[in-house]
Parts: C-alpha cells; structure tokens; sequence
C-alpha cells in the first residue's frame, strides 16, 4: 500500500506531467482526474509554486517557464502588489512638472499611473489600464499611441503604433519587463509588446525600469533592450544581495524601494 508521501509525490508528478502536456491547468479538471477534492489541489499548487514549478492563476495554473506566455493582466496584478507599490511611490520621483513621460502596459507602472499627481504633465502611453487611471487627472494630458488591442495586456501594439508615436519627442520612459539580466538586458515575452517598447525607448532621452525582485536574472522570449541603454533601476528592497552587487559593480544607478 502507497504512504501518504508517496501518494502526494505521485499526484504533484501527474500534475506537472499535464501541465507539461498542455502548458496549464485548471483545478476543477484535476480534481476530477486525480479524484481528490478541488481543496486538496490547491494546496497541491501552492507547495508547487512555492518549488517555483508552476505559477498559480485564477483556478489554475501555468508553466513557470513559459516563455511567450503572458499571464492575463488582472492575475500579474495580485502578485508582489506591496512590492510594486513601493516602487511606484520611488518612481514618482523621477517626474518633474510639465515633462513628457511614456508609460507602459505593466502591473508595475499601472501602480505608478494610479500615485501620478493631478499636475501639467504629458503621458503617452500602450496601456489601456493606464489611460483610464490618467483620465481621473484634468491636468495630465494623455496620448494613446493606437494599434491593435492585446487582450491579455490590455495594451495597443503593432506597425500602427510605432507610426503614430514616431515624432513625440520624451523625457523619460517608466517601463516594466518579464526579464532583466545583467549581461543579456530587458526582456518580454510577447514580441509586439516588445518592439512596440523598443521603439518608444528609442525616443526617449531617459529609460528607468521598475521591477520588482523576481524580474532579476531572468531571460525571456524577446530581448528588446541592451542593458547599457537603462538609466536607473528601481526594485525592491527584497533583491537578493548578491543580484544587488552585480548591479552596481557595474556602475548602474541601482534604487530600492
């Protein structure tokens, strides 16, 4: 007869065997499947994303590894929120009266966009999310760069997009990322979003990327960034010391929050 060990080290196996198979899973269908109850898979998910094997979703979950995966906007919201709040509150800093700023489709800044004063200020931004928060502010003026509509990221992307931002010129770009490694720099997972970034970056005489602590070391699908283009970097008090010093041994204006 199986130990209770062995039978919970067979169910977590089956688990990643189907998330392997199908790139994520829900929970109701490996109640089901497995014949436990749907409590009992939760748990199951939780040990698995704390042995950073999976990332839990709404009723579900995904590969950790999953490049080219984007999780939808309103469940990357919930994850590490004081983290991203207190990068927000660091990042405000960095805008002056009557600047032109760009901001783009990320949890991270979307906190920013929500702490922005109601001040003369010019945003341009991807972000659907973020236009709305803006549009509560009558002395911000708001510029959508137009595109097409990704759903997961509620962010505007494409050829249009780069036309329509072409000519702005910007002070500083507030942005986020999947990845962002010391020797290969910023990356996404999804490549519109990517090259949709690039070239606002390319506009901009500033770059600052907020990122909380699990961004670090990470390599994803597009690299759309070299990592000597960023000017500062705001993350959370939370990075690993060892991340932290490679960082500024190489001179990068490294901010915690």
């Amino acid at each position: 007869m199986l130990s209770v060990e062995s039978k919970v080290d067979k169910r977590h196996q089956k688990i990643l065997d189907q998330l392997k198979q199908m790139g994520k899973v829900k929970v109701h269908q490996l109640s089901r499947d497995l014949t436990v109850t749907e409590e009992t898979i939760r748990r199951d998910l939780e040990f698995l994303e704390k042995q950073k094997l999976l990332i839990r979703t709404r009723g579900g979950a995904i590969q950790s590894s999953s490049e080219g995966f984007e999780i939808p906007s309103l469940e990357r919201e919930k994850k590490h929120l004081k983290e991203k709040k207190n990068i927000a509150d660091v990042a405000l800093k960095e805008i002056k009266e009557g600047e032109i700023i760009a901001i783009d489709a990320s949890t991270t800044t979307l906190q920013m966009a929500r702490k922005i004063p109601n001040i003369p200020l010019t945003v341009i931004t991807n972000s659907i999310h973020v236009s709305i928060e803006l549009s509560r502010k009558e002395h911000v003026t708001v510029i959508l760069t137009g595109g097409y509509l990704r759903t997961e990221s509620m962010s505007l992307v494409g050829v249009t997009s780069d036309k329509i931002i072409n000519d702005y010129h910007i002070n500083t770009f507030f942005i986020s990322c999947t990845g962002i490694d010391v020797s290969w720099g910023v990356s996404d997972s999804h490549e519109l979003q990517a090259r949709t970034k690039q070239r606002i970056a390319e506009l901009a005489d500033r770059i600052v990327v907020l990122a909380d602590h699990t961004k670090f070391d990470q390599r994803s699908l597009i690299r759309w960034l070299p990592i000597d283009s960023v000017d500062t970097i705001i993350t959370s008090s939370s990075l690993d010391a060892a991340a932290k010093r490679r960082y500024e041994e190489k001179n990068f204006h490294l901010v915690l929050a």
